[in-house]
């Protein structure tokens, strides 16, 4: 088990987000902990500072992310993911455009993110949140055993 301190930041309406440093390919890398996200993404602006070679690809549907009009995204093979203690080797990650994000929180002085953390990694690192001390606590990395399918588990 290996514990990753977060960084809060905190706005005026009272709400907040939680981040994550990581390390992609060797160069760190800040995460936004996005517990609504199915899958890990990269912010496509951001996503040449960690590869060199990626594949465009088009959408089947139109991206869900408020203020996205781009129905291309681009997948990039990740060699190496390091988060805390847990590292993934060759990770497929896709890009989304989170430029409003991006705008967002530079207007109110925080920090640009490379992305966001979703909850295939977090699900897959047994990761829990812990709220009080900012801390993601992680387990080891388990692969999935069965291929995805669409499907609601109760």
């Amino acid at each position: 088990m290996t514990s990753l301190k977060l960084i809060q930041l905190n706005f005026e309406t009272g709400g907040y987000n939680l981040l994550a440093r990581v390390i992609i390919n060797d160069k760190p890398a800040l995460l936004l902990i996005d517990t609504s996200a199915p899958k890990t993404v990269l912010d496509t602006d951001h996503l040449q500072k960690f590869v060199s070679q990626t594949e465009l690809k088009r959408s089947s549907r139109k991206n869900l992310l408020p203020g996205s009009t781009s129905v291309y995204s681009y997948v990039a093979n990740i060699e190496k993911f390091e988060i805390g203690s847990v590292v993934i080797e060759n990770y497929k990650a896709s890009s989304l455009d989170l430029g409003a994000i991006n705008r967002s929180f530079r207007g109110m002085g925080n920090p640009q993110i490379d992305g966001l953390l979703g909850c295939d990694l977090l699900h897959h690192c047994k990761a829990t949140i812990n709220f009080e001390k900012r801390v993601l606590e992680l387990g080891n990395l388990v692969e999935p055993s069965d291929p995805p399918v669409n499907a609601i588990i109760e």
